[in-house]
């Protein structure tokens, strides 16, 4: 049960998105810390030590937080934040995709092609 006394009918612990102010799954937000150089670091991998702080996987929220320095309010304190940051984390998020899904195939967990019976 909840601190408000409904059910819980979650499985998997929620975080508040900065941009959207929205309670959402973590796996559909992107965590970031700050680093010791005052440098806002994504941390894709969710291992980096730190407080996180959780915007959702959208590239307006980014922006948004971005251009309204929600990562400093969030923070609580001044952060810089690199530039082009949605678009380097479009790349390495796209990069992440083909090394999971090579590592699925070396482990044989990836099929591909068509199983269907060509005489149909």
């Amino acid at each position: 049960m909840t601190r408000g006394g409904r059910e819980k009918d979650r499985d998997e612990p929620e975080r508040k998105c900065i941009a959207s102010g929205e309670s959402q799954p973590k796996s559909g937000l992107i965590r970031f810390v700050v680093g010791p150089d005052g440098m806002i670091v994504a941390d894709l991998a969710g291992k980096l030590p730190g407080r996180g702080i959780y915007v959702a996987a959208d590239r307006a929220l980014i922006d948004k937080a971005v251009k309204k320095n929600l990562f400093a309010r969030a923070a609580r304190q001044p952060v810089k934040v690199p530039d082009g940051l949605a678009d380097f984390l479009e790349a390495r998020l796209a990069q992440r995709v083909v090394e999971l899904v090579s590592l699925a195939r070396k482990a044989g967990d990836a099929v591909t092609g068509c199983n269907a019976d060509p005489g149909q």
